[in-house]
């Protein structure tokens, strides 16, 4: 198949990247070209902006496109209207921060509540789940011929980790010293990147549409248990740890 990945430079996009590549896929990669730009040779890299510049892809043909950077709804449009058919199946790497937090039992599924979607045109750090329901309206909107697949992954671990959140704990474990932690009750539900990728280019090869939470395991682990099990593979006592108090009903 001839795959083109809207990112692919770091962390969920290089795993995406990689795992088209191992499944024996032409790649093309359209990003900036700012982040390991040398990285994926055996790929095409196209430069562009998804913002400013989508020149680069005003020629081509791709069976699928995988879209991991899209955090305006005018990206998805944009995009969309740039490839039209010629990108094929189209999935959408978004989130399950979609969901309104005060769902029963803190469980959801795929057609549980959602927040009110937000088409700000501008990330402040506030609103990101919102903005990514506007995402996905958007995909649904403007889907292709061949459908549209969204991926909600869950918290998301693995190697090429750029923005600490599991590794902030690996590293605060292995220091030894005393640290301020969450509720020790409070749940968390992981995906590794590698999985997240397998099966995202697993299901765009099947044409695979519609949309589908990924996260393990269906019992979720305690922070404490996360903790435990941290401290387990390092080999180390696990150190003081001040929890904030909290509940989770």
């Amino acid at each position: 198949m001839r795959i083109l990945v809207v990112g692919g430079t770091r962390f969920v996009g290089r795993h995406i990247a990689q795992a088209v590549l191992d499944r024996g896929h032409a790649l093309t990669l359209f990003n900036r070209g700012r982040s390991d730009p040398e990285a994926l040779p055996e790929a095409t890299h196209l430069v562009g902006d998804r913002n400013t510049d989508l020149s680069a892809l005003a020629v081509g043909e791709w069976d699928a496109t995988i879209d991991v950077s899209a955090y305006f709804a005018r990206q998805v449009r944009t995009l969309a209207d740039a490839l039209g058919d010629r990108g094929g199946h189209y999935t959408m790497v978004s989130t399950i921060s979609v969901h309104a937090p005060d769902l029963p039992n803190r469980g959801f599924t795929e057609t549980s509540a959602l927040l009110e979607p937000a088409w700000d045109d501008a990330f402040d750090g506030t609103k990101y789940g919102e903005l990514k329901v506007a995402c996905e309206l958007a995909a649904a909107d403007s889907a292709s011929s061949a459908g549209v697949l969204v991926v909600r992954p869950g918290f998301v671990v693995g190697p090429r980790d750029n923005t600490e959140r599991f590794t902030h704990w690996v590293r605060a474990v292995a220091a030894g010293h005393p640290f301020d932690g969450p509720d020790r009750d409070q749940p968390l539900q992981c995906i590794d990147a590698r999985d997240l990728a397998a099966f995202t280019v697993g299901a765009a090869e099947r044409g695979t549409t519609g949309t589908f939470t990924l996260t393990a395991p269906q019992q979720p682990p305690t922070f404490t248990q996360v903790l435990d099990t941290i401290a387990a593979a390092l080999d180390v006592p696990l150190p003081e740890v001040s929890w904030t108090q909290g509940s989770h009903d």
